[in-house]
């Protein structure tokens, strides 16, 4: 019998028929895993049943419908063939009839992909089931067969179902690491969760201040099965290439001028990960000797013939083009294929996730506050002003009501709308160092206050001065080597059969883009990208932005 959950799971079929609707409530039925069941029978009365409430849908869109409403939604079951009439199905009118038919299931993944990227999806097959192949850059979690020889049991089924919904949930109640709603970081999430528990090298992408390190330590090794292990991390680009070998691999007394016995950083991440950011910047020797260690498991300290067993799950990480620089010279083939590229992922750039800029300033000034001086000196404001309980910094704007605890540091509507506009070119780094500085300066100048007795002026809130905003975003700099902000990059376009499906989607990205970047203000929209009556360049905005079958609905989620 399968293990009982103490709260329903909610299940999406897409299923054009009802052939494996059927089968599967019948499944779930024989493992008390559903609560409740669309189709009529006494089987599922049972008050006492625990688990998986079904939702069936025909095609993408009532499936579309389903997942827009509920967000709830844990996991999808898809069909891969699908028999419907033509405009019932996704894809081009120029292809054969046939062929979407065919696919259809893999053109309702990618669909699923762009609505709910993190949503777990399983693909159903049957033997005579094909193009799978092409499943996989869509990522679809899971392939189940539910016909012949090598079809899924109940038990089997209900496992994959369970495994997958709790690795998702565990992921939800995790607060280390603010994954945000913005969708860039929800396919990222489900991209992690995928690759995590591997145990094969990870390549992590992304522009300079993105996050690369946290990402590494409070994700990847902390949620893996080395977590009980050493996290050791490496900046190669603080190092010079003289002392990366000896950094790495250690080195024994006498293997060059002022070397020492001492062991390297592989030797000390025995047992768990090393993170190696800016990888880019490995001198060709050093990367010969990490391919070698790779390979073998092995590592031989500078100056030593002894080599030395180490279990490492390595990270890497890097804001340069590694594949260009293969193709230039300058970084090993073999090396940059055990990096395992075709795993990695990339972190996006602040200006890609403005949906998530007010939890991460949340996260961000509860966190400048959580300890040390910083912590130190609110306590001491604290106590100066007569706040009681726990030592506690906020994050608030404008007007709202002051916390329940601990002090709120109140940006005004004005200074919001300005960081909501700003590039953020520093990306998270450019954040943190922002309201480090807007909260401590703000501080300390309150605190000098209540120290001189003039402490009954203030209180919870704590207002930073809009002009300290404008002087910290004007003196932002710029990343090195940060990419633009055009959401037309083609390397976001995925190829496809007729041009003017590559111009939609271009233009689908534009759209999402714009309404992400003005909170969905269509004559702001307008603005930025007609001339003329604003009030008419907005209806015809919001006309094209329905054509491309966008929904506002979805887009706010």
């Amino acid at each position: 019998m399968g293990a009982r959950v103490t709260h329903p799971t909610k299940v999406l079929i897409v299923d054009d028929g009802d052939r494996y609707v059927e089968l599967l409530h019948a499944l779930l039925r024989d493992l008390r895993y559903a609560t409740r069941c669309t189709l009529p029978g006494p089987c599922w009365e049972c008050p006492h049943r625990v688990g998986c409430e079904l939702t069936h849908a025909h095609d993408w869109a009532e499936a579309r419908e389903v997942l827009a409403r509920d967000s709830s939604v844990d996991a999808v079951l898809l069909d891969v063939r699908f028999e419907l009439p033509e405009q019932r199905l996704l894809g081009s009118a120029d292809e054969p009839l046939e062929e979407r038919q065919r696919l259809q299931g893999l053109r309702i993944l990618d669909a699923i992909r762009h609505l709910r990227p993190d949503v777990p999806v399983v693909l159903m097959t049957s033997e005579e089931a094909i193009g799978l192949e092409r499943a996989a850059p869509l990522a679809a979690d899971e392939y189940v067969t539910l016909a012949g020889d090598d079809a899924f049991d109940a038990q089997s089924l209900a496992s994959l179902v369970s495994r997958l919904v709790a690795r998702r949930r565990r992921y939800d109640d995790d607060d280390s690491y603010v994954w945000g709603q913005s969708k860039a970081m929800r396919a990222l999430r489900h991209g992690v969760i995928t690759r995590i528990r591997t145990g094969l090298p990870l390549l992590v992408l992304g522009e300079t201040g993105t996050g690369k390190s946290a990402l590494a330590e409070r994700v990847i090794h902390a949620q893996s099965s080395r977590r009980a292990g050493p996290f050791v991390g490496v900046d190669l680009a603080a190092l010079p290439d003289t002392l990366v070998a000896s950094e790495l691999f250690g080195s024994v007394k006498g293997a060059f001028s002022g070397a020492v016995d001492r062991p390297g950083r592989f030797e000390q991440a025995h047992g768990g990960t090393l993170f190696l950011d800016e990888i880019g910047n490995l001198p060709a020797d050093a990367q010969r000797m990490l391919l070698l260690a790779l390979q073998d498991g092995r590592v031989t300290r500078l100056g030593d013939t002894r080599p030395r067993d180490v279990d490492v799950r390595l990270v890497a990480a890097t804001h340069v083009d590694l594949e260009r620089r293969v193709r230039e010279g300058s970084f090993r083939a073999d090396l940059y294929a055990r990096l395992n590229p075709a795993m990695a992922f990339e972190l996006p750039a602040l200006r890609e996730r403005r949906a998530d800029l007010r939890e991460l300033c949340e996260a961000l000034v509860r966190r400048r506050f959580a300890e040390g001086t910083n912590h130190d000196r609110l306590a001491a404001y604290q106590k100066a002003v007569g706040i009681g309980g726990p030592v506690l910094a906020t994050f608030a704007v404008g007007k709202e009501d002051p916390p329940a605890e601990g002090v709120a540091f109140v940006f005004t509507e004005e200074s919001w709308k300005r960081m909501r506009a700003h590039p953020w070119p520093g990306n998270m780094r450019e954040l943190e160092y922002f309201l480090a500085s807007a909260s401590l300066m703000t501080l300390e100048t309150d605190l000098d206050a209540a120290e001189q007795g003039r402490a009954s002026l203030l209180g919870a809130r704590l207002p930073v001065s809009a002009s300290l905003v404008s002087q910290l975003l004007e003196r932002s700099w710029v990343a090195p080597d940060a990419e633009g902000s055009s959401p037309l990059a083609s390397g976001a376009i995925e190829p496809r059969a007729q041009l003017k499906e590559v111009v939609r989607d271009l233009e689908t990205a534009l759209f999402e883009r714009l309404f992400e970047e003005t909170d969905g203000d269509f004559e702001a929209m307008a603005a930025r990208l007609l001339e003329g009556d604003p009030a008419e360049n907005a209806r015809r905005v919001r006309l094209r932005f329905n054509q491309l079958g966008l929904r506002v609905r979805e887009l706010r989620r």
